[in-house]
């Protein structure tokens, strides 16, 4: 749906800001401006689309969040010789 084959997560929150700040200015403006009215709801299809990618990218970022904290953890042990809970002050 988007150009990009891997949006990132902050680029994809950019882009649903601002989905979301036209659909809002719309919606207001439909109150009194039928045109306006449509234009929100053509928005809200946009929107009801980039919620279901939301759930896609979100999960890729969560995996990649994983991944640093499983990294992270294994350079601790390989640092440490493996010896967990060891404190030296």
């Amino acid at each position: 749906m988007l150009e990009k084959e891997e949006t990132t997560y902050r680029e994809f929150l950019e882009i649903l800001k601002i989905e979301f700040g036209s659909f809002l200015r719309k919606a207001e403006a439909g109150r009194t401006i039928r045109h306006a009215a449509l234009s929100a709801r053509k928005h809200s299809i946009r929107l009801r689309e980039l919620f279901k990618e939301f759930r896609k990218v979100s999960l890729g970022n969560d995996q990649k969040i994983s991944d640093i904290m499983e990294e992270a953890k294994q350079q601790i042990n390989v640092s440490t010789g493996g010896k967990q809970g060891e404190h030296y002050y």
